[in-house]
């Protein structure tokens, strides 16, 4: 059996002195199998959502690490790389280059929309996992971060008042805010919370704090192994 892991830093291992000592090789080294570990340091959900469909048929089980999902993916025109771009604009390759600057703080200061990209997140959630189901392929999921899942997935009441950070709830309607509650609400009640780890309870960052981090505030070794242990402890696949 081979598994294919998706996720971002959390997953890929940063501050590892050894990346085989991520989470997804000490999953893989219990149940022995083989594994790829197909995660990248500042990976957003547009990667993982294209990079497991491309490698969906060549792998026999799949553990998916959603991660933020203030952050996106651009592929360049001149040689179809992958751009992943989160709110601080760190990148590895481009955080030098003036267009990555540039184009990045437009997105953040103009086209940036917290709610928007919870819905889509949640969208993508829910094609992968029919995706999944269509091809019989098992599968577990699990956050790297909250996603402020209780922000946005919360009672009426309580959506309205956090809403109130957005920069459109001025201009919003009674009728409005009822609408996107429940598009959210409906939306929420599609995902298979059977094949999710923790959905709205657990996450990857939720241990930081209770183990060792390193440099860049990533788990260590000790972190790694009480995260697959927590995934293996609630894995039904």
């Amino acid at each position: 059996m081979k598994l294919y892991f998706a996720g971002c830093s959390h997953t890929f291992g940063d501050d590892l002195s050894d990346r085989s000592y991520a989470w997804p090789g000490v999953i893989a080294k219990s149940l022995q199998c083989d594994f790829v570990n197909d995660a990248m340091s500042g990976g957003t959900n547009d990667r993982i959502l294209y990079r497991t469909l491309k490698h969906a048929h060549e792998f026999d089980r799949f553990y998916i690490a959603w991660t933020y999902t203030s952050r996106f993916t651009r592929y360049r025109s001149d040689n179809n790389h992958d751009v992943n771009f989160n709110p601080q604009l760190r990148h590895s390759l481009y955080s030098g280059t003036p267009e990555f600057s540039v184009y990045g703080k437009l997105h953040y200061s103009v086209w940036h929309n917290e709610l928007y990209n919870f819905k889509l997140w949640v969208q993508n959630i829910i094609l992968l996992q029919r995706y999944f189901e269509s091809i019989n392929k098992p599968y577990v999921m699990i956050n790297s971060d909250h996603n402020h899942i209780n922000r946005w997935g919360s009672d009426c009441n309580t959506f309205n008042s956090n809403v109130k950070s957005l920069l459109c709830f001025d201009i919003m309607n009674d009728q409005q805010l009822h609408a996107e509650y429940t598009e959210i609400q409906n939306l929420i009640k599609q995902i298979d919370t059977s094949k999710y780890i923790g959905w709205g309870s657990w996450w990857i960052t939720k241990l930081i704090g209770q183990y060792p981090v390193g440099p860049t505030n990533h788990l260590l070794e000790d972190g790694h192994e009480a995260i697959a242990n927590y995934i293996l402890d609630h894995d039904s696949i």
